[in-house]
């Protein structure tokens, strides 16, 4: 599978909530080296962030014996603070690296509050030209209006990029 060459360098991927986004990107990333970043797969009902350039994984779902102060929250859900800031370092060292692309999966309501996959996701959007990288974001359909506004984006600077590019 390769993408068709997008016109811009900040790409964003959306689809309805559990509709398979990240499921389809990790196929996608199968043994490519060009590709740098993190998804957020659901593996057997749970939810982990995985390195794309080391193949590692890790479970993000906090479990009852954790305590309060290593969980975030947002709605129902408890994540590990540790393993966003695994992620945030994953993130970093892909953004400094010399991949075609580099994918944030994904961006939400906790990365709005700056917490989650910030502040590095941000640094890397808000200055996404500098990056040697394509850099494709995966959110929520229903929060493009929402990113849109809290990068400070004009939709003219960003391409819409449905799975359906993929070949």
């Amino acid at each position: 599978m390769n993408f068709i060459t997008p016109l811009k360098k900040l790409l964003i991927y959306t689809e309805p909530v559990k509709s398979g986004k990240s499921t389809r990107l990790l196929s996608f990333v199968q043994n490519r080296k060009d590709v740098g970043g993190i998804l957020s797969p659901l593996i057997e009902g749970k939810k982990y962030l995985y390195d794309i350039s080391s193949g590692k994984k890790k479970l993000l779902e906090a479990d009852s014996k954790e305590k309060e102060v290593n969980i975030v929250t947002v709605g129902r859900y408890k994540f590990q603070k540790k393993v966003f800031e695994w992620a945030n370092e994953v993130l970093q060292k892909a953004s400094e690296g010399n991949y075609s692309y580099l994918i944030i999966d994904e961006i939400g309501p906790l990365e709005f509050r700056g917490e989650g996959l910030s502040p590095v996701a941000d640094e890397i959007i808000r200055n996404y030209n500098s990056c040697n990288s394509k850099i494709i974001v995966v959110f929520r359909e229903h929060l493009t209006s929402q990113f849109l506004e809290y990068f400070k984006l004009d939709s003219t600077e960003v391409e819409l990029y449905p799975f359906n590019h993929l070949l």
